[in-house]
């Protein structure tokens, strides 16, 4: 849909289906999704596909990533001492959006206020932000949504709604509770919401136009309050994308009844975020989806995490998402001074060199169920210590010992290869494109091709010269050289006839 269901429409919507949940309860929940699902215009973000998310705030002063306040229960009236300290004379707005574009990002989303309740623009809800309290005295978020606008970049912004731990009534989950200063009565969680997290989401929206905003850790939420925050922030913008942890946490969106997708839909959210740091096994149909991963193994900055990820590791996640139908949201931490890791910079860049080539097989590219997989493909889980488990792995033979994975290290992407796909236009057939990241020898076989290829070619080759295959009923076999140069990985389109 292009424009925002009523809720008067949505009830109505809702009262019809509640006699078919019932028959509904034996099908699979992506199947509920795919005939229930509505949304706000979100053609922008099934066409980028590709974000950058950048977690900053005073708790970069600490260099021991954004949680540090709750995991060493350091007391408010300490941790706001950090403000007076904290002044990024580096930041460089333009610099940041450049270094998004060269990666090929299309969209940027940042922290405007983590769970350390310290706001990066300009509140008058609270004197606990960037402009107010500290030296720097400049509006961060304003600052990076001009950038943003300036490059054709979307732009959204991150909002901790229901998880503060700085002021009265903004903490309602018991693992956050260590000061008394932070009242965790009913009473003081609403005070929270109508003078802190309402109006400040409010302003936000004013001070940078953002295209969506990234709710996050949800404790306390009901569907009143739920609908309340929708209402209160489509009235200042009626068309900002909305995430599902308005409600749920990503952990929990792989556990949703049908009565919960009703709900998500009746409420107003637009698209699902999935856990972090976590590729989904099956995504829900009928909905649009992201995924948001850590570059090194943290989320905001630390000065020992070195484990960055490589080039193609991230290409492989990238992949692997759009061939499930979802958008890739990639993290960075910077530093206390206001700059992105240079050795993160290096990695997005080489990404972004291999989009310049390979951008179409990612760019509002839809789906495939084909792929040919190492010894695991679907889904991920999160270790204590950010790093991924491996589900479905076979266990160690008794007496081995099995390595312990380095923090952030991603270990759901062994597979030789995945398939996107774009629908047939008037201008062009449908084309399914083969991301091969384990060069096959004697030939590259598909598996399960229903459709006929009328041509198959290298789409980093400006002449799309023709590659010799066969097909053989469902079986399709390419014919390749013994190796490939391509950096990263090498994409086959196949041009299917009409």
């Amino acid at each position: 849909m292009t424009t925002k269901q009523t809720s008067s429409t949505a009830l109505c919507i809702a009262l019809l289906l509640t006699p078919l949940l019932s028959a509904y309860a034996e099908q699979p929940l992506a199947s509920v999704q795919a005939q229930t699902a509505t949304s706000n215009d979100s053609a922008w973000f099934n066409e980028a596909k590709f974000g950058m998310f950048i977690h900053w705030g005073v708790y970069s002063k600490l260099e021991r990533g954004e949680w540090v306040m709750n995991k060493e229960r350091i007391p408010i009236t300490e941790y706001k001492k950090l403000a007076s300290e904290f002044n990024p004379i580096k930041f460089d707005a333009d610099a940041w959006v450049a270094v998004a574009k060269a990666a090929g990002m299309k969209y940027i989303t940042i922290t405007s206020k983590h769970h350390d309740g310290f706001a990066m623009f300009d509140s008058d809800a609270s004197d606990w932000n960037i402009v107010d309290a500290t030296p720097f005295d400049r509006d961060v978020i304003k600052e990076l949504s001009d950038a943003c606008q300036k490059e054709g970049i979307k732009f959204g912004v991150y909002y901790s709604q229901a998880q503060d731990w700085t002021h009265p009534g903004g903490i309602m989950s018991p693992r956050a509770y260590w000061d008394p200063a932070q009242d965790r009565s009913e009473e003081a969680f609403q005070k929270y919401l109508d003078t802190v997290s309402i109006p400040q989401m409010k302003e936000v929206i004013r001070i940078a136009n953002p295209s969506h905003l990234w709710f996050d850790t949800p404790f306390g939420m009901t569907p009143e309050i739920g609908k309340k925050i929708v209402r209160e922030l489509r009235s200042v913008s009626p068309d900002i994308l909305l995430n599902s942890r308005l409600m749920y946490h990503g952990r929990e969106v792989e556990g949703l009844d049908p009565n919960q997708v009703l709900e998500l839909r009746e409420i107003g959210v637009d698209f699902l975020s999935y856990r972090d740091r976590t590729i989904p096994a099956k995504p829900f149909a009928g909905w649009d989806w992201e995924t948001c991963m850590t570059l090194n193994g943290s989320w905001g900055y630390n000065a020992s995490d070195s484990g960055w990820k490589t080039p193609t590791e991230v290409v492989k996640m990238l992949s692997q998402v759009v061939s499930k139908g979802g958008s890739f949201l990639l993290n960075f931490g910077p530093t206390p001074e206001g700059e992105l890791q240079p050795e993160g910079v290096e990695v997005v860049k080489q990404v972004g060199e291999w989009l310049e080539v390979n951008g179409e097989a990612i760019y509002g590219a839809s789906g495939s169920d084909l792929n040919k997989t190492g010894e695991i493909l679907d889904g991920a889980g999160v270790n204590a210590d950010g790093s991924m488990k491996e589900p479905g792995k076979k266990k160690a033979a008794k007496g081995s010992r099995k390595k312990k994975p380095k923090k952030g290290e991603q270990k759901n992407i062994d597979f030789d290869w995945v398939a996107t796909s774009r629908p047939a236009t008037d201008d062009a057939p449908a084309k399914i494109y083969v991301h091969v990241f384990n060069w096959p020898k004697g030939g590259l076989e598909i598996e399960r091709m229903t459709q006929r290829v009328g041509k198959a070619y290298v789409l980093s080759d400006e002449s799309k010269s023709p590659i010799e295959f066969t097909q053989d009923g469902t079986k399709l076999t390419l014919s390749l050289p013994s190796e490939t140069k391509a950096p990263i990985a090498t994409v086959f389109c196949l041009e299917i006839n009409q």
